[in-house]
């Protein structure tokens, strides 16, 4: 046992603290791999347990042991409250998309929530499934349903794209005193207009001053149905129709433009970051636990960068329209920084420290629906 461990935290809920001090080093080996492979993790082991002369197998099979013996509990739970404790937030915007791929013939279907937290989309619940394709209403209501009771949604927004539409689906948010803002298809619920203006005198407007919207009465609910212009030209698509609960704000538009950011985060998590893709397992505990452990090193390198840029700003890319980025995106600054502090368990531990992350296994806050 290193004896770091049991200076962080005395609250590690049923887990010995040789399961922490595992997980931390699982969580290191991410970081300095890149990669899900375990066969190729296990070269980080040796450098980060300081244990050079041990054999390379025997680094694997403290990885696969580690997933095995860890999967069916409720670990992936608790390194998924831990990281939302150390991000210290309410959620108030969120982004909702899934990520698939093939791990040989087997289809694997990540669905993510994801919170906004200061302009970066960071998982804060997910689910997995032997899914391809779109999700079922029921399937999609149950796992928001199961993202209320692990974090503290009431009142967010969830924004969506296409895939995330139905009638049941959009009236199950007002029951979970949640808010939506979702893209929908052209001509849906176009019967269901309240007013005088017809659809196609809504597109008509649209096209002219850029955005319009109306009330629509679905099943005795209202919602309202936005319509705006893309920006640049379409011709066989110029037009986004957006659907939200939210009756009286006028800025649900300005929030579906932000949705781009949860393509950003599977992007860093796949090919940028940690090469989710490199998976080579097809069971679904194991995987959700692997995925906790990739969120928590995400997380980890966000807060890294943050904490930088607060000594010394980023640069910027200023392209001819006059928009600015930053030139280097903050994941990948911080998993840079993350990745040169470190080599050995002791140094993580004290990076760890340094940004006031407390290694241990959060208590347990209430009744979990494990899928």
């Amino acid at each position: 046992m290193h004896p770091h461990v049991s200076k962080f935290s005395v609250q590690y809920g049923n887990y010995r603290l040789s399961v922490v001090q595992n997980l931390f080093i699982f969580v290191a080996c991410l970081i300095q791999g890149k990669t899900t492979n375990l066969y190729e993790l296990r070269n980080e082991v040796g450098k980060i347990t300081e244990k050079y002369k041990s054999q390379t197998q025997s680094h694997y099979k403290r990885l696969t042991r580690f997933i095995l013996l860890n999967s069916f509990g409720n670990l992936w739970y608790y390194i998924l409250t831990y990281g939302l404790d150390l991000l210290n937030l309410k959620p108030t915007i969120c982004y909702l998309d899934a990520t698939e791929w093939f791990i040989g013939s087997f289809n694997l279907h990540i669905l993510v929530l994801a919170v906004d937290y200061k302009g970066i989309a960071i998982p804060i619940y997910f689910q997995c499934y032997p899914h391809k394709g779109v999700l079922s209403e029921y399937e999609r209501i149950q796992f928001i349903k199961n993202a209320c009771q692990c974090c503290s949604l009431q009142a967010s927004n969830i924004i969506g794209d296409r895939e995330f539409i139905g009638n049941e689906w959009f009236r199950s948010f007002e029951r979970l005193n949640l808010f939506f803002t979702c893209r929908i298809r052209q001509g849906m619920y176009k019967n269901n207009l309240i007013g005088n203006l017809s659809y196609v005198q809504l597109q008509k407007r649209v096209l002219k001053k850029g955005q319009a919207s109306a009330l629509v009465q679905i099943e005795e609910q209202l919602f309202r149905l936005w319509i705006i212009k893309k920006r640049g030209d379409d011709p066989k698509e110029p037009l986004i129709y957006i659907l939200t609960n939210v009756l009286t704000k006028r800025n649900a538009p300005n929030l579906y433009k932000l949705r781009w950011k949860i393509e950003n985060l599977f992007k860093h998590l796949k090919t940028n970051g940690y090469n989710l893709e490199d998976l080579r397992m097809t069971n679904l505990c194991k995987i959700r636990l692997l995925f906790s452990m990739v969120v928590l090193a995400y997380i980890m390198s966000i807060l890294t960068a943050l904490d930088e840029r607060k000594r010394k700003p980023s640069k910027k890319k200023t392209y001819k329209d006059g928009r600015s980025f930053d030139a280097v995106s903050i994941f990948k600054q911080g998993q840079s920084l993350i990745k040169q502090r470190f080599t050995t368990l002791s140094q993580f531990l004290s990076l760890i420290q340094f940004l006031n992350a407390k290694i241990c296994v959060p208590i347990f806050r209430g009744k979990l629906i494990v899928q």
